[in-house]
């Protein structure tokens, strides 16, 4: 199969993360894959530093006529059947190939969606199939007009490999400790993803706050770097450490790659985010055996079951997250039983292999429905 990934975004995080584990694994069961995004981008710059093919363009002004040429001359050369469009420009963009291969739209999020004609159109014509990466994801899609549900495909997020290495936890704890700095003996909660308003990150250091005042060694761990419009948050992050006085227990590691590394050397994950579909560090995390507490929003009530494989609290309850991290610190037996049962979910049904079949069947309905279309075209 010859698939063609777009991207309209700079910024490199989970969505990118998504996209280029996709790529690599279609390129190492053999399909011709490729990856179109803004130039310059760090996701380009990452893709092609893992062997990737790559193709700049710039998804701005997605109507333009040049920009509609030069896409769809690169659909003819390499002989593209699927584009997976991730992005609201590349979307609309990619449509205007609608007449020479199949097109996907994937949605990654999680959230109520504003509707009008316009965007009703945009989306019914613009692609034979939607994937989203949740079903509260599909929810809204329907809800918003967008497509029927017999149209979407739900891929969740998935762990790789690494992150299911069977080595000695506790061996690997210690030697990521010792990299990043941490003391062997501090309750660490780490929280992972860009510096953004909507992410939270400072919960977390509300939460370690509280969690030092009744006595537990809480020491924050945050990993990710502000994007280009979020240079503010990432400054008022630092601000709110000094005003808290825990200067000396916040590690800002920012962009780390080795996100294995950065989840053994944890007690546990916070996902404290207003938003989020599955996000993808709570597979990581449930493969590395690693306690997750999380925001109950979008999908993430989907995967993380109170008791079974994690916690859940309210948006922004800096105490009821406190609650729960302090549980796990207090009664670890209990959390590494369920931290395993958490485990044995990802190894039942978040593993990289499981979801690319699911995506590829995506694509293969893609397939299906653009030839029905165009043969009723051809009849008509």
């Amino acid at each position: 199969m010859q698939i063609l990934h777009t991207l309209s975004g700079s910024n490199l995080g989970g969505l990118e993360f998504r996209v280029l584990d996709q790529a690599r694994w279609l390129r190492e069961q053999g399909h011709a894959v490729a990856i179109a995004a803004p130039p310059g981008s760090e996701t380009l710059k990452l893709a092609r530093s893992w062997g990737l093919a790559t193709i700049g363009m710039n998804f701005r002004s997605p109507y333009s006529w040049s920009g509609m040429l030069k896409l769809r001359r690169l659909v003819k050369d390499l002989r593209i059947q699927v584009i997976d469009a991730h992005g609201t420009s590349d979307a609309k963009a990619t449509a205007l190939c609608r007449d020479l291969c199949s097109l996907v739209r994937t949605w990654h999020f999680a959230r109520p969606l504003g509707t009008c004609w316009r965007r009703r159109l945009e989306w019914r014509l613009g692609c034979h199939r939607v994937i989203t990466t949740s079903q509260g994801g599909a929810q809204d899609i329907v809800t918003a007009g967008f497509a029927a549900q017999d149209r979407i495909s739900v891929v969740g997020e998935w762990a790789d490999h690494g992150f299911f290495v069977g080595a000695d936890k506790l061996e690997r704890r210690q030697a990521a400790r010792r990299e990043l700095g941490l003391d062997p003996a501090a309750f660490v909660v780490a929280t992972i993803g860009m510096l953004r308003p909507d992410k939270r990150q400072e919960d977390l250091l509300r939460v370690v706050h509280l969690l030092r005042q009744r006595g537990l060694p809480a020491h924050a761990l945050v990993v990710g770097m502000p994007t280009r419009g979020t240079m503010a948050y990432g400054q008022k992050l630092q601000e709110l450490v000094a005003e808290l006085g825990i200067g000396g227990c916040v590690t800002f590691a920012g962009h780390r790659e080795d996100i294995a590394s950065v989840i053994h050397a944890a007690d546990a994950v916070l996902v404290p985010s207003v938003n989020e579909a599955w996000s993808r560090v709570v597979p990581e995390a449930y493969a590395a055996r690693c306690p997750v507490v999380a925001s109950a929003v979008g999908g993430l009530p989907e995967i993380v079951h109170p008791g079974s494989t994690g916690w859940l609290a309210p948006v922004g309850d800096i105490a009821g997250f406190a609650e729960r991290l302090a549980w796990i610190w207090s009664h670890p037996e209990q959390a590494a039983r369920i931290a395993e049962q958490a485990r044995a979910f990802a190894d039942r049904h978040l593993v990289l292999s499981q979801k690319m079949a699911e995506t590829l069947s995506a694509y293969e309905a893609a397939m299906d429905e653009a030839r029905m279309v165009r043969s009723g075209a051809v009849a008509a």
